[in-house]
């Protein structure tokens, strides 16, 4: 855990990447959000693509560890379903319609045997544990297939049936799963890591206040500015970088920032430093000075409201910083973080490796 080494009254609310990607293969539709309480058992598909789809022939899995229970659930799309490029479709689970309801982008699966594939039923979504699979299929000849799977989630534990078709076809990693779903909250997916978390289960994140038929990612900012600089005779990697590893959303548990380059074996730490703003133009540096350098700070040390100490690791060093129980006054909190990689050994010159550039973020919902 960091080691806070300066903390302002006004932060002390809010302050309580990868080499190999896992990422997600390029397509349209996709799962892009799911809640599981009295507040509505839905999941909701997006197509992030630029023509429409059309879902006549998919289905939902809807895995459990029910004991005594099929555990395995397909519900098919109703014929003509056709999602529209950048359109939200939210399918209310194990529920039936309202009398008269029509609304547009709203599915219910009914609760009748008759209304899921294979006469095998359904159940209520649960909120603990479980997993969907979007299947570009329904044919019960097809189902223990891999390549009719095109998106999956587990969440709250790992292992459900069929979870093993999704890994072979990359959509998912083994031993991987999201935390359960808390109520008044939805499991959200960050469309920016799409690409780029390292597992599946990062790109998806807490959500205290789910969008359904809406995006997922409101008002968040991460903006990268400055330069990193790395002293003669230092042992990094090269140059340092910092980067964020989720986006700044209000209930992202998996949010944090990344020292890029970091050796990790010569006791090196890095101090990560958060300010309300960026360096004026101008402002003097407070680095011991070093001839030949560049190194000048990028952020406004004079406003520093957070400092962490933490040790460096190899390739890069990780700095967790969850926002997953912020209060909804934090969102549109702005801050500015850049890290200085050091060593605190005795006699040694110069006292600092490198700095890395800086990252102002600004919390969204």
């Amino acid at each position: 855990m960091p080691m806070i080494t300066t903390l302002h009254r006004g932060a002390a609310a809010l302050f309580t990447t990868a080499a190999l990607c896992h990422c997600l293969p390029a397509q349209a539709v996709i799962l892009s959000e799911v809640r599981a309480d009295a507040g509505g058992r839905w999941v909701e598909l997006q197509n992030r693509g630029t023509t429409s789809v059309n879902l006549s022939q998919w289905s939902l899995h809807y895995a459990t560890f029910t004991p005594g229970w099929p555990q395995s659930y397909w519900w098919p799309f109703p014929a003509g379903t056709t999602l529209q490029p950048g359109a939200f479709l939210r399918v209310n689970w194990y529920q039936s319609a309202p009398t008269g309801n029509a609304t547009p982008g709203v599915l219910w699966t009914g609760t009748s045997p008759y209304d899921f594939l294979f006469g095998l039923g359904g159940e209520p979504l649960q909120a603990s544990r479980g997993a969907f699979g979007l299947l570009n299929s329904q044919n019960n000849l097809l189902m223990n297939t891999p390549s009719v799977v095109v998106d999956w989630l587990s969440w709250g534990d790992h292992g459900t049936p069929r979870e093993w078709m999704a890994i072979q076809q990359g959509l998912w990693s083994t031993n991987r799963q999201t935390a359960a779903i808390p109520a008044g909250s939805s499991l959200a997916r960050d469309p920016e890591l799409l690409a780029t978390a390292a597992f599946q289960d990062l790109q998806w994140f807490l959500d205290n206040s789910p969008t359904p038929n809406g995006p997922n990612v409101t008002g968040a900012v991460v903006q990268a500015y400055g330069t990193p600089c790395a002293l003669p005779g230092n042992h990094l990697l090269g140059q340092p970088t910092l980067t964020t590893t989720a986006l700044p959303l209000l209930g992202s548990a998996s949010f944090g920032y990344s020292i890029g380059n970091t050796t990790g074996i010569y006791g090196e730490f890095a101090v990560i430093g958060f300010s309300a703003g960026a360096a004026p133009s101008g402002a003097p540096s407070i680095l011991p000075p070093y001839v030949g350098t560049p190194c000048h700070e990028a952020i406004d040390v004079f406003q520093l409201v957070v400092t962490w100490l933490v040790p460096t690791q190899i390739l890069a060093t990780d700095v967790p910083l969850s926002l997953a129980n912020l209060p909804p006054s934090a969102v549109g909190v702005a801050l500015h973080a850049q890290a200085l990689v050091l060593d605190l050994l005795p006699n040694t010159f110069p006292p600092y490796q490198g700095l890395t550039n800086a990252v102002r973020v600004v919390i969204g919902q």
